[in-house]
């Protein structure tokens, strides 16, 4: 049998223990850039989703949010576990979804401060985008590597 990488004890501790820990990083890295703003500005606060392009009633938003993280914990992590993806990469994705959650849960908009050409993000943001990158990059790794073999 094929050792998977988020099955057994160790593969969800080291999936749960980095998606806290993202969550703990952002909402420590917001705190930290409101701090250092203060009195200068106010930290942007983002009532809508990726990027401003989506919006609706933070209600809406939060039960989204939550049913996106639900879908992709119980469809795309088994996935990447089978293809013997890392449990980071997925967890970079879960963490991130996360703690924007837990704003708008907390203050109905996500804080973001890192400022772009084309948006103004947070670490969270972050995470997501590289978890993407990764999840896309090491499945299409393993596809090759497949149908290498098969050839």
């Amino acid at each position: 049998m094929q050792n998977h990488a988020l099955r057994g004890p160790s593969g969800v501790l080291g999936a749960l223990t980095v998606t806290g820990g993202l969550v703990v990083l952002d909402q420590v890295s917001k705190v930290a850039a409101a701090q250092a703003l203060n009195g200068i500005m106010t930290p942007p606060r983002n009532p809508d989703y990726a990027f401003g392009i989506v919006g609706g009633s933070p209600v809406v938003l939060i039960v989204v949010a939550i049913s996106v993280l639900a879908a992709f914990v119980a469809i795309v992590g088994p996935i990447a576990a089978r293809h013997g993806v890392s449990p980071g990469i997925p967890a970079l994705i879960a963490g991130g979804t996360l703690s924007n959650t837990l704003d708008r849960i907390r203050i109905g908009a996500v804080r973001d401060f890192i400022v772009t050409p084309w948006a103004i993000i947070n670490v969270a943001d972050l995470c997501v985008f590289a978890g993407i990158v990764g999840l896309v990059i090491a499945l299409s790794m393993r596809a090759f590597s497949v149908r290498r073999a098969a050839a």
